[in-house]
């Protein structure tokens, strides 16, 4: 156990430097406007993928012991091409993201589906070592491509980062398919009977829960898309604030195994807060250095296109610090299988980002789409903490107490 937490552990951190090299690389030699161009790209891939992850995400892991592998594959073969052609489809029709890149979305949505499908299945039957290898070499290819691209052959468009992706899937679904036909050639056990509706229905509180929290910041990628520089501008900022996430999703895969391994609830919960606590701090921590770092440096970093990245970056600051505490506690959620108090956490957030993000945008500009992202962030957090703490019984003054933290870190 220790050790696939540590694997897991080492191959978030590796794509974290890996997605800030491409960060770098792409926007100082492509530029805000191109990078705004791959955001929009990214995120309309990211809703493909969130809703196909209704049928073959996360909630299929508890039918995978239970079921026939060959049945659910094919079932999600199915599901994978419908989803991709419905969403596409109203992509084009209702000019989500950037028309012209539709051909591009259509075929990179079914690889990247797919290869997430996969990695699904491997994660279920326990192959911990080539799920974390293969979440690790999918963006080092797109890193290497992409410096072929830019440095070798010289593409300056959005095609540079298109092309790496193609590449890089093309290459991780090769490995994947191979276990997976292998894996399907010796499946000869007797299953329970396949249960599809019961898939649906697990998965669609869960993905449209992920699905409201992307949409919470991501949605105003949409609302900026007349100006694709200033696109690139706050999709730049967002990705490095949000980086101080990874403390928190580091702590999160131990508090899920802990708490779903057992039944003490008051102890589980007294734990969840502690690390919550923990993850704020260290968060803060990052947030503060990132604060005394000087404009230049961003800017040397990511070209003279990124002038106002810091801005972005601290006007979302006390959004990303509010999910750093609270996503701990959706973890604690997750363990036990709770996810419509997680989906009313996030659906909270999204109605706020609906509701205020042309309001700030027409009047502020790039800064108005942060005012929108970090309301909506700080509104899901408090749904989600003010529920924890009733229902553990947890007062307010207990965010400030650290007497009871240091006893429960001593034992």
């Amino acid at each position: 156990m220790i050790r696939n937490i540590l694997s897991t552990f080492v191959s978030r951190a590796l794509v974290a430097v890996l997605n800030l090299a491409i960060l770098l690389v792409a926007s100082r030699h492509l530029g805000s406007a191109v990078w705004g161009q791959v955001s929009l790209l990214v995120l309309n891939l990211a809703v493909v993928q969130t809703i196909n992850d209704i049928y073959t995400g996360s909630a299929l892991v508890y039918f995978i012991p239970r079921t026939n592998l060959r049945a659910i594959y094919r079932g999600g073969i199915t599901w994978t091409i419908l989803c991709i052609i419905i969403v596409n489809a109203g992509f084009y029709i209702f000019g989500v993201g950037m028309k012209e890149q539709w051909i591009h979305v259509l075929v990179l949505s079914f690889m990247i589906t797919l290869q997430a499908f996969n990695n699904i299945l491997l994660l279920s039957t326990e192959k911990i070592w080539m799920y974390n290898f293969l979440q690790f070499l999918q963006p080092a290819l797109v890193f290497f491509a992409l410096c072929v691209n830019v440095f070798i052959i010289d593409m300056q468009s959005v095609m540079a980062y298109i092309v790496a992706l193609y590449v890089s899937l093309a290459f991780c679904l090769m490995v994947s398919l191979t276990w997976m036909t292998l894996a399907l050639r010796e499946t000869r056990r007797q299953a329970e009977k396949f249960n599809s509706a019961q898939i649906f229905k697990n998965g669609v509180v869960n993905e449209l829960g992920n699905l409201a929290h992307i949409l919470s910041n991501r949605f105003n990628y949409y609302m900026l898309q007349a100006n694709i520089a200033v696109v690139g501008i706050y999709a730049s900022g967002s990705s490095l604030i949000e980086s101080v996430w990874l403390i928190s999703g580091s702590i999160s895969p131990v508090i899920l195994t802990y708490i779903a391994n057992r039944q003490d609830m008051p102890e589980n919960a007294r734990i969840t807060f502690l690390l919550s606590k923990i993850s704020f701090l260290l968060a803060l921590a990052g947030v503060v250095i990132l604060y005394f770092l000087p404009p230049g440096v961003f800017t040397f970093l990511l070209g003279h296109d990124f002038e106002g990245v810091k801005g972005v970056m601290m006007y979302l600051a006390p959004g990303v610090l509010c999910i750093s505490f609270s996503s701990i506690i959706s973890h604690y959620y997750s363990a036990q299988g709770k996810q419509k108090i997680l989906l009313t956490a996030n659906a909270s957030g999204l109605m706020v980002t609906l509701c205020t993000s042309y309001f700030f945008i027409s009047r502020y500009g790039i800064s108005g789409a942060c005012y929108a992202a970090a309301l909506s962030y700080a509104t899901q957090s408090l749904v989600l903490v003010t529920v924890f703490m009733k229902q553990n019984h947890i007062g307010f003054l207990r965010l400030f107490s650290v007497k009871p933290d240091l006893t429960l870190l001593k034992r």
